[in-house]
């Protein structure tokens, strides 16, 4: 019986600073949440980005 491994899928993913506003795109599960470099503060996740991605 082989072992399959689970390949997760990354998901371009845009994130935002909610202060100043300050934008981002980021891969998921592959990278962290980031803080941003201005205000210090954790991003949040303003858009997930699909298109463009046929397959």
């Amino acid at each position: 019986m082989k072992n399959k491994v689970k390949e997760e899928r990354q998901e371009a993913v845009e994130v935002v600073c909610p202060k100043c506003r300050e934008t981002r795109i980021v891969y998921f599960p592959k990278e962290s949440m980031p803080t941003c470099p201005v205000c210090k503060v954790e991003m949040i996740v303003k858009e997930v980005l699909t298109e463009g991605k046929y397959g």
